[in-house]
């Protein structure tokens, strides 16, 4: 998997896991790029630090531990306004980028920080652990990367969602497919360039759902949903001729050849327990504002498929999937990763597991590429 670890650049401290003081100082570990599989000695990194806001000394700890393994400096708070928050980032000036994570209940003073003009520029929040989460107001907040949902203790899914955003923020890719999946599972990848070829696709995971990982029919046929909208979006709604105007949005159920340099990636995997699939397009032209629309749209029940493409798309793979991660390179890429946990799917009642949806800011992408 290429979800990789970070240390800070030679001649710095050390990552420090701070203790739940006001002060946020505490004595913490320093790892060696030899103990703990960091980058190639000899490279340079820049420095980077991060805040975690957490009421729960122990909850706060453990994801001040997953940041330390991706090269940050950490100080941990269970409960501070916002001005000592800022003081504490000041408070270290050679630190040329700030994380900002905290639990669901911190995140009216996490989007307050990051509202700071001074900090748009260095400054990327996260939330993580609720279920009653305002998403779709989270997303309008520019510096907020991430939304993560807590899927039960017995799964790492939080903290892997959570070091993979780190490393992104820290010059690394987005995870890959294969991350989402146990080691050794396999994944698959086919070119599609007209609907004969979506149609396929999405026929492909119904009956993998259905016959093969014996989910029941109203659960594949979602996944079947997910899979004909990710790949309708990224056929019809993607590509623009060299004038930058959409070629085929205006009728999203006309018969079309996309030519080959325009064709979508469609891969999928699965390890048993989870199936991911995912679609790349070239043009790069998902954007956040797309997202808080489609998300509002659907929570007051404005769906129009007249309006097609992401009015529609978007809230519904976020509704439908565990977790969702959209990773885009303007005007280059656009790649959208859907995660279903298979367990849950299968359980015929309980509480739907909280959702994650990773989605950075536009500006952070420039010059990443897949793995």
């Amino acid at each position: 998997m290429a979800i990789g670890h970070g240390h800070p650049a030679s001649g710095g401290a050390g990552p420090v896991v701070a203790s739940g003081v006001a002060s946020g100082v505490a004595s913490g570990v320093a790892p060696s790029a030899a103990s703990s599989g960091g980058h190639v000695a000899g490279t340079t990194r820049e420095r980077s630090g991060a805040i975690v806001l957490d009421k729960n000394r122990a909850s706060g700890k453990r994801m001040a531990r997953i940041l330390v393994s991706a090269g940050y400096t950490v100080k941990t708070f269970e409960d501070e306004p916002p001005q000592a928050l800022w003081a504490a980032i000041a408070a270290e000036p050679d630190f040329s980028s700030w994380l900002l994570l905290g639990e669901s209940s911190a995140a009216p003073t996490l989007c307050s920080l990051l509202a700071r003009p001074e900090a748009r520029r260095y400054c990327r929040g996260l939330v993580y652990g609720g279920e009653e989460l305002d998403v779709s107001t989270l997303c309008e907040q520019p510096g907020l990367v991430a939304v993560l949902g807590q899927r039960g203790a017995q799964t790492r899914d939080l903290e892997t969602e959570l070091l993979g955003v780190a490393n992104y923020l820290r010059g690394q890719p987005l995870p890959p497919l294969q991350a989402y999946l146990m080691w050794g599972a396999s994944a698959y990848s086919t070119s599609i360039n007209n609907v004969a070829g979506r149609d396929a696709a999405e026929a492909r995971i119904v009956k993998l759902c259905s016959e093969q990982l014996n989910i029941s029919s109203r659960i594949a046929n979602s996944v079947g949903e997910v899979v004909h909208e990710l790949l309708t979006n990224a056929m019809y709604d993607a590509p623009v001729d060299a004038q930058g105007r959409a070629i085929y949005a205006h009728d999203r159920t006309a018969p079309i050849q996309l030519a080959t340099e325009d064709r979508v990636i469609f891969r999928y995997g699965t390890d048993g327990l989870r199936l991911v699939v995912e679609t790349a397009d070239r043009f790069g032209r998902l954007r956040r504002l797309d997202l808080v629309r489609s998300l509002r749209r659907a929570a007051t029940g404005q769906v129009n498929r007249a309006q097609g493409g992401a009015g529609i798309g978007l809230s519904m793979v976020y509704r439908t999937a565990q977790a969702m991660q959209v990773d885009i390179e303007p005007g280059t890429r656009t790649r959208v990763t859907a995660v279903f946990d298979l367990e849950t799917a299968r359980a015929a009642e309980g509480s739907r597991p909280g959702r994650s949806l990773i989605f950075p800011d536009l500006t952070m992408a420039a010059g990443r590429r897949d793995p």
